[in-house]
């Protein structure tokens, strides 16, 4: 930033300061009092907004001059103006993050370490966000001219722990550290109540008993044959079992046979009888009918004639007319025991077909009993032969229930060892889970990444504090990776003297301004310095200046009045009771 001109009114000390700068670096002295601090304070507030005396900003009015009612700062740079109105406190500002450490040389070394990491981490435009950090920890090659390690870290871990690092490393870190504690604890349950050891976990394997494969695959095939053989044996009982019950069917057969066969005499004895019986019925109902007038063939009944209507007779086969005197005789007693001896006829000639038939039903079964006979021939000893089988396969099923539970016994120690390798893998995985999370939190501890990026943001700002030491002839500095200041390589900042401090604080506030691209310096109190150490300063920034590496450097002392000889690219203005204006005597 190149300032132009600076202008005062009514702020503090400063009263009426009205100067144009026209050389990179501006010497602004006066004696104490003279509104040298009221300057630079004011230039601040233009630049910033910040006041360096009151922190509300209703206090804004405690800035204006005593006895005035405003006042105002405005700060002419090539690219804008900024300003600032009392006791409103409005106006035009920067709004630069390297802004108030360039204004405020001691700002750095009075911040705690966190504030200076974060400030470094921005001014070398290092993101700590979800992106970048994961990048870093997924990647396993650098991109070409990266400095920082690829650490392969679990993609999908860094998305779950992602959303933490919005809170920064340390939130990030400690919840990869949980998870790697649960992980913890899953293994401790998975392997039965063991605790968790990193050495232990690699090589541990759950106790798991011994399954004879090959045992196991004999007793099924035997089991098979088993089976086979059963069901073998069981086709054979059928068999046995259905020619038994076909022979004991025949046998009944037989039996049924014989029992008719033996009732052929009594049939032939009793159709004999029956014959004889019938033979003399039909004698007596002959002779029955003949008393009662009536000849076998004829039929006495009257028919009415479909023709004429008179009744006819049927007479030896033919139709005659019918006269009552044509009409035999009957005999009355006769005639009433006719009836009843024609249904004893009838009766006796059904028994004689019956006897008949009884008496043929005999001779066949008498015939087929001897056909059958002949062809069964001697009975065998199948039942013998079916209890051996019965028992037979009896003992087989109990040899199959042997095998049955040999082949349990050696599955149930499969599935125990299936169990025991499930629980080794699952104990192995739990085990890369810790691995996998604790490598998530060993990148995100402050050695780890934010130690890298720290280590990317230092070295700029360490190159640039050696090369400002070696041209002021100051003491070197370096500012380690916990973020603390050192002098000499032995010397923390704490140690130093209020010299030697200001001299650090100095080469830290050009170092930010040069890397922040800012390219202003505010320096107050460089009166510090003996004359040695201000004619250091004073040609320090004259090579910073020549070699166009600052745009404006302002720099506020005590002195009793300017010096007679500056570098070519210093000029010098001299404060008195809050104007400004130039002496030419020497200091």
């Amino acid at each position: 930033m190149k300032i132009t001109a600076i202008q005062t009114s009514n702020f503090l000390g400063a009263r009426a300061v009205d100067v144009k700068l026209t050389k990179p670096v501006a010497l602004c002295a006066g004696k104490n009092g003279a509104g040298k601090s009221s300057l630079q304070e004011a230039i601040r507030m233009a630049l910033t907004g910040e006041s360096v005396r009151v922190g509300l900003k209703k206090d804004f009015a405690a800035l204006v001059s005593e006895g005035q009612d405003a006042g105002f700062v405005e700060v002419q740079a090539e690219d804008s103006i900024y300003s600032a109105v009392l006791p409103a406190g409005k106006g035009m500002h920067s709004d630069h993050p390297a802004m108030p450490y360039v204004l405020d040389a001691q700002r750095f070394a009075h911040v705690d370490p966190n504030e200076r990491r974060a400030f470094l981490f921005g001014l070398m435009g290092l993101k700590t966000d979800g992106k970048a950090v994961k990048e870093r920890l997924t990647a396993t090659v650098a991109p070409e001219g990266a400095k920082w390690t690829p650490r392969g870290c679990d993609a999908v871990k860094v998305e779950a722990i992602a959303p933490f690092l919005r809170a920064g490393f340390d939130a990030a870190q400690k919840e990869a550290q949980g998870k790697a504690r649960e992980c913890k604890a899953s293994w401790k349950t998975t392997t039965g109540g063991e605790a968790y050891g990193s050495v232990k976990a690699v090589s541990w394997a759950a106790a798991k008993p011994e399954v004879d494969t090959a045992g196991l695959d004999q007793a099924r095939a035997d089991l098979v044959a088993v089976d086979n053989e059963i069901e073998a044996e069981t086709k054979r009982l059928g068999e046995l079992q259905g020619r038994a019950k076909q022979r004991a069917e025949q046998q009944a057969k037989l039996n049924g046979l014989r029992q008719q066969a033996g009732m052929y005499a009594r049939s032939a004895d009793k159709l004999a009888r029956d014959e004889a019986g019938l033979k003399d019925l039909e004698a007596k109902v002959e002779a029955t009918r003949a008393k009662a007038g009536m000849k076998p063939e004829q039929n006495t009944a009257p028919h009415p004639c479909p023709h004429c209507g008179g009744m006819l007779l049927i007479h030896d086969g033919q139709l005659e007319a019918w006269e009552e005197e044509t009409l035999p005789r009957y005999d009355a007693e006769a005639a009433s025991a006719l009836p009843e001896y024609e249904r004893a006829l009838k009766l006796m000639q059904s028994a004689v077909a019956n006897s008949k038939r009884d008496l043929e039903a005999a001779d066949t079964a008498a015939r087929t009993l001897k056909e059958l006979e002949d062809e069964t021939g001697e009975p065998d000893d199948g039942a013998d032969h079916i209890g051996a089988l019965e028992q037979r396969i009896a003992a087989i099923k109990h040899h199959r229930g042997n095998h049955q539970a040999a082949i349990r016994l050696i599955e149930e120690a499969e599935r125990r060892a299936a169990e025991a390798d499930d629980k080794t893998a699952r104990a192995a995985a739990l085990h890369l889970d810790v691995q996998a999370w604790e490598a998530i939190a060993d990148a995100l501890a402050p050695s780890g990444i934010p130690g890298e990026m720290l280590a990317e943001a230092l070295e700029p700002i360490n190159e640039r504090l050696a090369k400002s030491a070696d041209v002021a002839e100051w003491l070197p500095l370096e500012i380690e990776a916990d973020m603390a200041i050192w002098a000499y390589g032995h010397r923390p900042y704490n140690l130093l003297s209020e010299s030697e401090k200001w001299r650090a604080d100095a080469m830290i506030a050009e170092a930010i301004a040069h890397l922040s691209g800012v390219r202003l310096l505010v320096l107050d109190r460089f009166d510090v310095l003996d004359l040695k150490g201000r004619e250091d300063l004073l040609y320090w920034l004259d090579a910073l200046a020549h070699d166009g590496e600052i745009d404006t450097a302002l720099i506020f002392g005590t002195l009793k009045g300017l010096p007679s000889e500056l570098p070519e690219t210093v000029e010098a203005f001299w404060i008195d009771n809050g104007m400004a204006g130039q002496l030419k005597e020497a200091a």
